[in-house]
This record gives structure tokens, sequence and C-alpha cells, in this order.
């Protein structure tokens, strides 16, 4: 026989598992004492069994009670998170596609050819462009107002950047590991060097040769991911970081063509025409960037979403056989 359970009912149940004390409980959930223990005696006769032992002095779980509390933890925190994705479709009633696109991708081909593509194969769809930063980006895509966003960016553990969003926030080339996600390219962090520069001589730098060299840096407000091991590598090898004015990444390939020095290069922004500029790998540090399409995890998904998906997995480059 099916059984319709009742929410309140069940909230009113966790509230007293946890308080263990009817008067703290109902202050927690806003009700009268009477009308907390009505709820209780409600889902105590739908199970058919006492839920808790009451004494003058203590209230605790009967045996059934805890046999019951973790599945009604797990099917609340099931039916929080569907309210929630509720929610996020009720605040966009229009229902269009949320598409994150951060300024800086304009000038990757893969931006203009995701956007030609969705043109060609869903003429159709209703879809937003949104261009904000790639960390509100995430947030959006974590909260379930944006569906898909293609970045550049580190992967960085779930949870940690969901404690550094809460914190002094993530950084702007930080993306959480925890989304699903479409690897464009990934590739390592290295150096952009001035032709004539005596790093240039190198295939491969090693970091003994940067002893006493002045690199462009980039900002912490890139992430600790980035910013960390990079500070730390440089150091390590002798070097010193410069922080200039503009220090994101396309400014430090403009520092290193204007004012010739060595610059951090993220290989995404490398621009097509290289000039006088060489472009080397390094030792000793382990950062890479991936541009990368991510979506958010919310269970309800327009069939657009999936579509658009579908066109997003086409760009991924086909792993060469051995």
């Amino acid at each position: 026989m099916q059984v319709d359970v009742d929410i309140k009912a069940l909230r009113c149940f966790l509230a007293l598992a946890q308080e263990l004390s009817f008067g703290r409980a109902a202050k927690r959930m806003n009700l009268t004492q009477p009308s907390l223990s009505a709820q209780i005696r409600k889902l105590e006769l739908q199970v058919g069994h006492r839920l808790f032992d009451r004494t003058t002095r203590a209230v605790v779980l009967s045996p059934v009670g805890k046999a019951l509390l973790g599945e009604a933890r797990a099917f609340m925190a099931q039916t929080d998170a569907f309210a929630a994705q509720l929610a996020s479709w009720r605040a966009r009633p229009d229902r269009r596609i949320v598409l994150g696109a951060p300024i800086y991708t304009f000038e990757l081909p893969e931006h203009a050819a995701l956007l030609s593509a969705i043109a060609r194969e869903m003429p159709d769809i209703a879809l937003k462009v949104d261009n904000g930063f790639a960390n509100s980006l995430c947030a959006g895509l974590i909260d379930g107002s944006i569906d898909m966003a293609m970045i550049v960016a580190a992967a960085v553990p779930h949870q940690r950047y969901l404690a550094d969003m809460a914190a002094e926030g993530a950084g702007e080339l930080e993306m959480p590991d925890g989304l699903p996600r479409l690897t464009i390219s990934n590739e390592p962090i290295g150096l952009a060097i001035p032709e004539e520069h005596p790093l240039a001589r190198f295939d491969v730098i090693p970091a003994s040769a940067l002893a006493g060299c002045v690199i462009a840096m980039l900002a912490p407000l890139h992430g600790r991911s980035l910013y960390g091991p990079i500070s730390a590598w440089l150091t390590a090898a002798g070097a010193t970081g410069f922080l200039p004015p503009e220090a994101h990444a396309f400014a430090l390939e403009r520092y290193c063509r204007e004012y010739r020095i060595p610059a951090i290069s993220v290989a995404q922004f490398r621009p097509r025409d290289r000039g006088n500029v060489v472009y080397r790998p390094v030792t000793g540090l382990d950062v890479r960037t991936e541009l990368a399409i991510l979506r958010s995890n919310r269970k309800l998904r327009a069939p657009a979403e999936d579509r658009l998906w579908a066109i997003g997995a086409t760009l991924v480059p086909e792993k060469s056989g051995d």
C-alpha cells in the first residue's frame, strides 16, 4: 500500500531527534509545543510505532525512531534539493537556456565554433549568453541559475571551491571539479619568452635557469591553486615574480612583447600571431589549465540543454590511438 509522506511531520521528527527537547524543537519549527506533539503523534500513527521514549526528564529516540532517522534525513535532503531545483526554474519564467562565456573567451576559436554550431543546429533556441566572470558563472552553475559555461580554469576539489566561495571568493581561473565538464584542451602553465632572452635557447626551461630572472606574474585573484604553486616555484628557483599593474593572462602576453621580460603564460590565451616571442614548457611546475564546457548538476533539465551539451561534445578532440 502506498503511504503519503507528511513532509511537515517528518521535519518535526528530525527537529525533535536533533534537539531532544519539545520546547527547543517547537521553537525551531516555529510551532507551539502542542502543535509539535500533534505532528509527532501523526507520524507515529502512520508508522505504527513510538518514535520517541518520553520521561519527565528526557526525550530519547525509540529503537524504531533510531532505525528511521538516517532514511528520514536522506529523504528530506532529496526533497530540499528538488525544491531548490523548482525554485531555480521559477526564477527563470521564460525558461531560456543560459550559456556562460566570459569576455576573454571571445578571442578563442572554440567560442566562435560553439556559437556557430548552436545557431546552425538549434536556430529556434531561446538562448542567453552571460559574459560574466568565471567565478560568478561557476556560482551560477552550482545554484542552477546558469545551465552551461565555457571557461578557462584549473580544476580544484569541489568542496574546497565551495569553501573559497563562502570565504574570500574563488579564483577567476579556478573551477570546481564536481561539475560535469567537457575538456577541450588541457595544457601546462609555461613561460612566454622574448626571442632574444637567454632563456629562449632552452626547448624546456629548467628551474635552475631561472635564478636572477624577473618574471611577470599572474595576480592572486586568479586563485590560490595557481598563484601559490607558481610563486613557490619562482622563489625556489631564485627568480623574482613581478606583478604588473594589469596582471591577468592577456596583459602578461602584452608585457612580454612590449617590455621584453619573461612572463607566466596560460596556453589557452596565447595569441595566434606570436611575433618575436617564443613559448616554452618548464620543469618543476605542475599547474594546468583547461578550456572546458561545464554544466549544472541540476537534475531537472530542458531537452535543449542535452542538445546543447551534445554540440559542446563535438569540440572535444578525439583521442588518438596508440
